[in-house]
C-alpha cells in the first residue's frame, strides 16, 4: 500500500544484525498492512455513520487491530453488523490492487465495560469473490 522502510543492515555481514533487519522487514509488512486496513475501516465506518439517519455510534479508541466504539443499545446489532461487514470487506480493495487470499475474520464483542465484554452472535457475512 505504498509504505517504505529503510533497512540498511539487511545485507550486513553480522548474522545477528542481518537477522534482526530481516525480522523487521517481515514485521513491517504485516503490521503496517494491518494498520492500513484498520485505518481504512475507521474511515469507511465513520462515513457510513455520518450518512446514516439512525446511527449515532462514535469511535472511542483504536488499540492495535481493535476498534472500540460507544454505541446506544438499540443500535447495537445493526452497528455491529456494519462494523463486521465493513472490516471483512477490506479483503479485496480493487482500487489499491489488494486481494488477500486469507479471509479477514472479524469478531465483534459488546459490554458496558472492557471487563464485561462478550462476543456477539452475528450472521456470517458472505465471502468475497
Amino acid at each position: 500500500m505504498g509504505r517504505r522502510r529503510s533497512l540498511p543492515h539487511v545485507n550486513s555481514a553480522d548474522w545477528g544484525v542481518r537477522m534482526q533487519a530481516e525480522r523487521q522487514a517481515v514485521n513491517f509488512v504485516v503490521q503496517g498492512s494491518a494498520a492500513d486496513l484498520c485505518k481504512m475501516a475507521m474511515i469507511r465506518i465513520f462515513s457510513q455513520v455520518a450518512s446514516s439517519a439512525t446511527l449515532t455510534a462514535r469511535l472511542v479508541a483504536q488499540i492495535h487491530d481493535e476498534l472500540l466504539f460507544e454505541v446506544e443499545e438499540p443500535q447495537l446489532q445493526e452497528f455491529a453488523l456494519l462494523v463486521k461487514r465493513t472490516m471483512e470487506s477490506l479483503q479485496h480493495i480493487d482500487s489499491l490492487g489488494v486481494h488477500l487470499t486469507v479471509p479477514l475474520k472479524v469478531v465483534v464483542s459488546s459490554g458496558s465495560s472492557w471487563g464485561s465484554m462478550s462476543e456477539l452472535s452475528l450472521p456470517e457475512t458472505p465471502a468475497c469473490p
